[in-house]
């Protein structure tokens, strides 16, 4: 009898052991920071912004609301990562909604030609980040 009780005790015991400890590890992976941009995104975007600030005819009033704008919204994205409760579909349609405020306000800042250039860099910016987010 008492082998029994000691084997029932066991596994039991198993039990809920493997439950808590799934549970600590659920927490664990949904309290990790998903990286939005990565390093070479990252690079790549400075180095965007750089040569666009850099090499166009723009008023320097025109580069600092460029910066202010893309600065307050790569914020506002690399955010999204940051939040557990959001699933990856949350985060690429807010991410998505992010990237078509930010057009909305640097529509109205940039010259035209300067717009396009940057809406079709987004356009594959999103694209990239979208398809990594749905591989996770």
């Amino acid at each position: 009898m008492y082998f029994k009780e000691c084997i029932i005790v066991l596994i039991l015991s198993t039990i809920w052991i493997s439950a808590f400890g799934q549970e600590e590890l659920d927490k664990k992976t949904s309290n990790s920071v998903i990286e939005i941009f990565q390093k070479e995104e990252i690079h790549y975007i400075e180095n965007w912004f750089n040569e666009i600030t850099n090499d166009t005819v723009l008023e320097q009033k025109t580069v600092d609301r460029f910066k202010i704008i893309t600065s307050y919204y790569g914020l506002k994205m690399r955010q999204l990562g940051e939040n557990s409760k959001l699933t990856k579909i949350e985060m690429i349609d807010r991410f998505k909604g992010l990237v078509e405020k930010q057009n909305e306000e640097l529509e109205q800042v940039l010259p035209e030609v300067l717009f396009k250039k940057f809406s079709q860099f987004y356009d594959r910016l999103y694209w990239s980040i979208s398809k990594r987010l749905n591989q996770l």
